[in-house]
């Protein structure tokens, strides 16, 4: 009899353990959620003021073209592109070439990564030329790095079409 007691009394410590670990389980699992919700609220947030941001950018730029001279302007477009490269956002940068461009010289966007890991780290832009021929505009470029003087200076020339303003095709010479 006094064996059954005790055995009884086992049965009830093990499941009261149980009932325990069951309950921390579940209350630690409600703050994983709790903090998985707040994170994803976090990043909606984050992505929401990005996308906000990168309007007001383009927003701007926009307006502050608008006032330009042309040359001024395809100096802007070609100084953006440049920038893309440089930060190494090459879809961005992809995505301001013209189609058939793309289609002649980098069907993917690996391969203009590929072509442009040729330019420098550090990119300044000397503008030698810019002609307007009708609806284009040829501006002959030379491509430096900033900090090293030795490094190969990259002569091109660079295709511009502007549709409007801030709405504009890059093309290029490709060596």
């Amino acid at each position: 009899m006094k064996k059954n007691v005790v055995n009884i009394l086992l049965l009830i410590v093990v499941l009261i353990l149980i009932a325990i670990n069951i309950i921390i389980y579940i209350n630690n699992h409600k703050e994983d959620e709790e903090e998985i919700r707040v994170n994803n609220t976090i990043t909606e947030n984050n992505l929401s003021e990005n996308i906000n941001y990168e309007e007001e950018e383009q927003k701007a730029i926009t307006e502050k073209t608008t006032t330009m001279n042309e040359r001024s302007r395809m100096q802007t477009y070609f100084g953006i592109f440049i920038t893309y490269i440089e930060e190494g956002n090459y879809e961005a940068a992809y995505n301001l070439l013209n189609e058939n461009f793309k289609q002649s010289y980098f069907k993917t966007l690996e391969e203009f990564e590929q072509y442009v890991q040729k330019y420098p780290e550090n990119i300044v832009v000397d503008y030698q030329d810019i002609n307007r021929e009708g609806e284009i505009f040829i501006l002959t470029v030379e491509i430096k790095d900033l900090y090293d003087s030795q490094a190969e200076t990259i002569k091109q020339r660079v295709v511009v079409k502007e549709n409007d303003a801030n709405d504009y095709e890059i093309s290029f010479q490709v060596n």
